[in-house]
């Protein structure tokens, strides 16, 4: 008896308010919703050992398995957005300080 795997229903809105500038969900759509950290790391350009760390320090949103990590796309979106916001602030910060000068 073989069993069918299905695709786990997510909630799509939920996915488009977290990436609220269209800037990474079209390139996620190859990938699973439930993205191993060495999918991350390909995704990100970095390394799953880091990807790993990041999971550990609570830094990204992901659940284990066993010992293996599972992170969502909702996760990994509000890592990415979080992360583009704090450089985005910092840039504000530093052309005030380049006005004022």
């Amino acid at each position: 008896m073989e069993h069918e795997i299905e695709e786990v229903p997510y909630d799509e809105q939920r996915l488009r308010d977290a990436d609220p500038d269209g800037l990474y969900l079209f390139m996620l759509e190859p990938y699973p919703y439930m993205m191993t950290p060495d999918q991350v790391a390909d995704f990100t350009g970095s390394t799953g050992q880091e990807i790993r760390k990041l999971l550990n320090r609570g830094d990204i949103q992901g659940c284990r398995i066993g010992i293996k990590w599972c992170i969502p796309k909702l996760g990994l979106l509000n890592y990415l957005n979080k992360n583009r916001k704090a450089v985005d602030e910092i840039g504000d910060e530093e052309a005030k300080v380049r006005q004022t000068v």
